[in-house]
């Protein structure tokens, strides 16, 4: 009852009826994994769907030098892997446990009967999949933008959500190297954005969250119809730069 009533929790299945609950159930298999211990790997076969029954996960990938960055989290109730149940594509990114994390393994016919047979399942996937493009293409939008300072506060505009209490929130924010991968730009010059929307309080830092207090102004800055004048601390540190490089 407790592995029934953890899976009527998962996203993919809020609207989905018992009695096929009760089938999945039958079929699902679930592993235990230690932090940092590798979920999937990317380029793998996909031969299950998974869902995060408790713990937390990291889509990650590899940057240049080959060290692994941390993108998005996977939370309880996510799912994963449909893409290739959908297409029977290798695994499109790797995934590790940052906490000790249980997960459950749908095998892939049973995946696609749920998949072919239970509408509400199919409109689940729908809207996922066209975030998945609307992100895509804001991405490929920002990536078009000339100035690297743009790029980076874009990249933390489309990461705005609203919260309670109509409060603007930039929530789980990505390590700096991640953002830099996603806006094509130096950790540093990610450091320097971020530091400039505090230091004018377009935006204030909450632990692993920022809070934007302009938003209007973040907006114009991630179109470059505005610039931030740097810190004075910004400017010595690329005089410093251009010194050593000099």
């Amino acid at each position: 009852m407790k592995a029934i009533n953890l899976l009527k929790q998962q996203k993919l299945l809020r609207n989905v009826a018992d009695d096929v609950i009760e089938e999945i159930s039958r079929h699902i298999r679930y592993r235990r994994f230690g932090k940092r211990d590798f979920v999937v790997h990317k380029g793998d076969a996909g031969s299950s769907l998974l869902m995060l029954m408790s713990g937390r996960l990291q889509v990650i990938a590899l940057s240049e030098d080959g060290r692994e960055v941390g993108l998005n989290f996977v939370e309880p109730g996510d799912y994963f892997g449909e893409l290739s149940i959908i297409d029977g594509g290798p695994r499109s990114a790797s995934i590790i446990a940052t906490t000790e994390s249980v997960v459950g393994f749908l095998p892939k016919p049973e995946a696609q009967a749920l998949f072919y047979q239970n509408p509400a399942v199919v409109e689940a996937l729908l809207q996922r999949l066209c975030r998945t493009i609307r992100q895509a293409s804001n991405y490929r939008a920002i990536l078009g933008l000339t100035r690297a300072y743009s790029r980076v506060y874009s990249v933390l505009e489309a990461s705005m959500k609203e919260a309670a209490g109509e409060l603007l929130t930039i929530e789980n924010l990505p390590n700096q190297q991640a953002i830099a991968i996603m806006a094509n730009v130096s950790r540093e010059t990610v450091s320097r954005a971020i530091r400039s929307l505090v230091d004018r309080q377009i935006v204030e830092r909450d632990h692993r969250r920022l809070i934007v207090l302009d938003a209007e102004m973040l907006a114009k800055v991630a179109r470059g119809e505005a610039e931030l004048q740097l810190s004075r601390n910004v400017v010595d540190e690329k005089r410093e730069i251009v010194r050593k490089l000099g």
